[in-house]
């Protein structure tokens, strides 16, 4: 029978890999703002500066939060935790449900710092920049970022590597708990932690009730459309 130390160690070491998974995601994001700074001589203005912000993200996330993983994960002999599979109708019917109850947990979280009127509290779009909405070209590579990308590499990380190898070494309660935590702070606003620390819950839930990433990218895709969505036709 394994050390319960030795698991102990075990996610603190992979909490480790997850570090250098950031530094990797911010080196890029970094390199990029560098290239920008060089053409636009400072904040993204023209259309190539904020295409090369949206590719330097897209990248950034797709090297940080799902290639080093994978890698990582591989070593371990643990790379099924992020795995998708071929749809089935089962992962239809659960990301629906998981959609819906991500909608209802941020509608009463809304109502109820509203009526308490801590305004600062609200959620507000992570994409609401005029600038991203001026030309078509950005507008374009934003859905692709935001749709197509965004809930693949941020269901790597968030759920198969953090909340499934955590899962594996600490127990399921405190992988929850970091990986909502984790998926929290990807998403920089002040009214968004609670919320989407609860979106990471029943994201969560999603894939550990399908074992597999696909449905929870699902639901993922479908948040992540709506919300683009609403904001394209509120900007244009």
């Amino acid at each position: 029978m394994a050390d319960p130390q030795d698991h102990g160690m075990a996610g603190f070491r992979l909490v480790g890999w997850g570090l250098v998974c950031t530094v990797a995601w911010l080196a890029i994001v970094l390199l990029a703002t560098v290239i920008v700074s060089e053409i636009d001589g400072g904040e993204a203005e023209s259309e190539l500066g904020l295409l090369i912000v949206v590719a330097g993200q897209a990248a950034a996330g797709l090297v940080g939060w799902l290639l080093i993983p994978r890698l990582i994960l591989r070593r371990r002999g643990q790379s099924q935790l992020i795995s998708w599979r071929r749809p089935q109708r089962s992962d239809f019917g659960t990301a629906l449900l998981g959609l819906g109850a991500i909608y209802v947990a941020l509608y009463v979280y809304t109502a109820i710092v509203t009526a308490l009127g801590w305004e600062s509290l609200i959620p507000e779009s992570t994409i609401d920049d005029d600038r991203l909405f001026v030309h078509t070209s950005v507008m374009i590579a934003l859905g692709v970022l935001v749709v197509c990308l965004a809930p693949i590499y941020e269901e790597a990380f968030s759920r198969g590597f953090v909340l499934g190898g955590l899962n594996a070494h600490w127990g399921l309660i405190p992988a929850f708990v970091v990986s909502a935590s984790v998926f929290s702070a990807l998403h920089a606003d002040l009214g968004s932690l609670i919320p989407f620390a609860l979106a990471g819950v029943i994201l969560g839930l999603v894939y550990l009730r399908t074992g597999s990433l696909t449905a929870a990218s699902m639901t993922h895709v479908g948040f992540n459309l709506i919300g683009y969505s609403a904001t394209l036709v509120q900007q244009l």
